[in-house]
């Protein structure tokens, strides 16, 4: 088979792709909008779903448009525009029929859905602080805050810790595998490597100090991480040090039993303990190389002991 039919056979196939997408974007959006039975969803149900098949069919016909006419960055770009809707779509249509937006409106809701699982409810909740790192649109503020009411300041932090920092390793991973990938066949791959050369050594001490501080989304930043000239050790050390104190500050802030804001030495604690986190920050960045060679020299002495296990 010659070049010219192979590329006619690859455009006809991207072409019946990109069309299922659409078809299926407009379909889940279609039974989600038709789940809600009052609220403004079901008062505007026509309205939005008339949108809603408008916009993911000028996006379906406007990347096949570009597909026809070799504008091959913008029409990968809504490719993974139109993925991406079909993936949200697909994601809210199973949560909202099984029923789990109704039950995690709140930081209590989210307790007595946790305390439904009886004997189980430890796991239950490290499973799904797993889930809202890497999948589940639900604030971290409300599942560590049922920790606390569920198990405790300590307990709730620890619980919330595992779950968490395990969340977030898989997202580094994901973003790592999946991501470059993805980045480099929208940009090129010369063009992402020589843009992820310029930011090296940079990448560090700004995503260290995100996740460290509340405001910036920190679960979407470790997809990102991935995708950096950051290397997995140094992203192991740097997550599980910055989920740990956020986590256990958080903590002990909605608690507020242990480190009060309304006296002087809690007032002061609270300082302190910025102070001691801004130090541990730089500490993890100007250290961050011999803290990576000291993970590869014991990763190495711990395979040549295998080997030499194996091998008796």
């Amino acid at each position: 088979m010659d070049e010219r039919k192979i590329s006619v056979l690859k455009e006809v196939f991207n072409v019946i792709a990109v069309s299922l997408l659409g078809c299926a974007g407009i379909v889940f959006a279609i039974l989600y909008l038709n789940t809600f039975g009052e609220g403004f969803f079901a008062e505007y149900s026509g309205v939005l779903t008339a949108l809603s098949v408008g916009v993911i069919t000028a996006v379906t016909v406007l990347t096949i448009v570009f597909l026809k006419t070799n504008k091959t960055f913008i029409y990968k770009l809504l490719y993974i525009v139109l993925a991406l809707i079909f993936c949200i779509l697909l994601l809210l249509y199973v949560l909202k029929v099984s029923g789990f937006f109704d039950k995690i409106d709140s930081v209590e809701d989210f307790r007595n859905y946790i305390e439904s699982f009886g004997s189980l409810a430890v796991i239950a909740f490290i499973v799904l602080q797993f889930l809202q790192v890497v999948v589940l649109p639900i604030p971290s503020f409300i599942t560590v805050g049922a920790g606390v009411l569920l198990f405790g300041p300590f307990k709730g932090a620890l619980f919330s810790c595992i779950g968490i920092i395990l969340g977030s390793l898989a997202a580094f991973f994901i973003g790592r595998i999946f991501g470059y990938k993805v980045a480099s066949w929208l940009v090129g791959k010369d063009d992402l490597d020589k843009g992820l050369q310029t930011i090296k050594g940079k990448d560090r001490v700004v995503l260290t100090f995100m996740f460290l501080f509340p405001f910036f989304p920190d679960d979407l930043l470790c997809f990102v991480a991935g995708i950096t000239t950051m290397s997995a050790a140094y992203f192991i050390v740097m997550i599980i040090v910055t989920r740990l104190i956020s986590v256990f500050i958080g903590s002990y802030s909605m608690n507020n039993s242990i480190i009060p804001f309304d006296t002087w030495w809690g007032i002061l604690l609270w300082l302190l303990i910025f102070a001691a986190t801004v130090a541990i920050t730089v500490f993890i960045y100007k250290k961050g190389e011999e803290i990576e060679k000291l993970f590869k020299r014991k990763f190495s002495k711990n395979k040549k002991r295998d080997k030499q296990v194996k091998s008796k």
